[in-house]
C-alpha cells in the first residue's frame, strides 16, 4: 500500500513539473534584432561610390566602377561613343584615360 502511495505522490510531482516546465516554455519570448550594417566604405575620407560597397579615392570618385542604368542602352549620347563617357556623363572621351575631361 505504501507503494502505491509513492507511485502516486511521484506521479503528481512529475504532473506539476511538466505544467511548470510548459508554462515557462510558453512565457518566454524570443526577440529577434534587424541590424543594418553600415558600409565600412561610409568611415572613410571621401565616402561611397555609387555601388555602396569601394570607397571613393578622391571628391569625384574616379575609381568607381561604372553602374549602369537603362540609358546605357540608348544610341547616341557619350555612352555611344568609343571611349564613352567623362566622368559628368556627358561629355564624350577623346581617349580611354579621358585627358579631355574637365574634373571639377
Amino acid at each position: 500500500m505504501v507503494n502505491y502511495i509513492i507511485i502516486i505522490v511521484l506521479g503528481i510531482i512529475l504532473l506539476i513539473l511538466i505544467i511548470l516546465n510548459h508554462s515557462i516554455q510558453s512565457s518566454i519570448t524570443t526577440t529577434t534584432t534587424n541590424v543594418v550594417s553600415e558600409a565600412s566604405c561610409n568611415k572613410t575620407r571621401f565616402g561611397c561610390c555609387p555601388d555602396g560597397v569601394n570607397s571613393k579615392v578622391n571628391f569625384n570618385g574616379t575609381n568607381c566602377p561604372k553602374i549602369k542604368t537603362h540609358d546605357t542602352n540608348q544610341i547616341g549620347g557619350c555612352n555611344g561613343t568609343r571611349y564613352g563617357c567623362c566622368p559628368d556623363n556627358r561629355t564624350p572621351k577623346m581617349n580611354p584615360p579621358g585627358t579631355n575631361c574637365i574634373l571639377h
